[in-house]
């Protein structure tokens, strides 16, 4: 599949000589551009062994789960220990890049989180829940590095990003995050803003270094959870709820710190010219700060401003997605 031309090569070739239908059926086959039967066979195994392995990593939780009321508290630990030792093991014996390696340490990262849970759940440390996934994130950072594997980068990504959505979300009175957040000084708001660019920060740093364990969908997610702060920033600034309230220089704050995040992702991504993705999911977050400000900005919701949003999310949504197509079709060509 390596040495096949590229997909984008072909689509341009065509364009290039107006071929027909019949003409670009001949150029696929020259090209040996369709997928083989051994390579369904191999995208179908890869799908298999990665169900598997999550398959497992869920069965693991949920047995624990099921059997709670039959399972003595030596045995809880015990079976999840023992596993953890098991899957660590495998890890070490045969490391990654082989797949059964990055398998074993991914396993290992989750059983961490079950142990965590386990714990909390057991001895009722009065934790709140965005400790355990903080928690979590903090001691499973060295198996999603030593797997050296998307699924496992994107596992962490996504398990630190649950604490941080709980942790703004509900402003628990305690914990790890409060030598930071004492409430005085910092609040909502604060937290939603250092969290999208703690993403987006991420999001640039695997960028800029090219991170063989961090692939380009795993990117997108960070950046992904990233806007979805940012957007939250933004409405908070445009409504000013807060959870209790906020003055106007903290609503001030949340929308210039939203305003600026889009405006640093969008010239980013016009400066490397690589990937349009980020310049849709910014303008996704502007095209709902837009339509939140127009709801704001009518007293009485009436026909007269539904028909104003429905204008503003096609229009918008019309003139982007032009935009990004067009950006799209340049780039290929330029790094072509």
């Amino acid at each position: 599949m390596s040495a096949r031309v590229k997909r984008d090569e072909l689509d341009r070739i065509a364009r290039s000589y107006s071929l027909d239908a019949t003409a670009v059926e001949s150029l696929l086959d020259a090209a040996d551009a369709r997928p083989s039967r051994a390579d369904r066979q191999d995208f179908l195994a890869g799908c298999a062994r990665h169900g598997g392995v999550l398959s497992l990593a869920a069965g693991i939780v949920f047995f624990v789960a099921a059997n709670w009321g039959r399972m003595a508290v030596f045995g809880r630990f015990a079976l999840l220990e023992l596993l953890f030792v098991a899957v660590l093991g495998i890890g070490l014996f045969k490391p990654p890049p082989r797949f059964v390696g990055r398998a074993a340490l991914f396993l290992s990262f989750i059983i961490t989180g079950a142990l965590l849970a386990l714990f909390g759940q057991t001895y009722q440390t009065g934790a709140d829940v965005y400790e355990l996934f903080l928690t979590w994130a903090l001691l499973g950072l060295p198996f999603a590095i030593a797997a050296q594997w998307g699924v496992a980068s994107a596992a962490w990504i996504i398990v630190l990003d649950t604490a941080l959505l709980l942790f703004c979300g509900w402003q628990p009175r305690g914990g790890l995050l409060w030598v930071v957040f004492d409430g005085g000084r910092l609040n909502a708001t604060h937290a939603i803003l250092m969290a999208a660019f703690l993403n987006l920060a991420l999001w640039f740093a695997f960028e800029k270094v090219e991170v063989r364990a961090v692939p380009d969908w795993v990117r997108r997610v960070a950046l992904t959870c990233g806007m979805m702060f940012v957007t939250w920033a933004g409405v908070l600034g445009v409504t000013g709820n807060d959870f209790g309230g906020s003055s106007s220089s903290t609503r001030a704050i949340a929308f210039v710190g939203a305003i600026l995040a889009l405006a640093a992702v969008t010239w980013i991504a016009l400066r490397w010219r690589r990937d349009v993705y980020p310049l849709a999911v910014a303008f996704a977050s502007f095209v709902i700060l837009g339509m939140v400000l127009i709801a704001e900005a009518v007293d009485t919701p009436d026909e007269a401003s539904l028909f104003i949003m429905a204008f503003w999310l096609i229009a918008t949504s019309t003139i982007g997605g032009r935009m990004l197509v067009k950006l799209m079709r340049q780039w290929r060509v330029e790094t072509a």
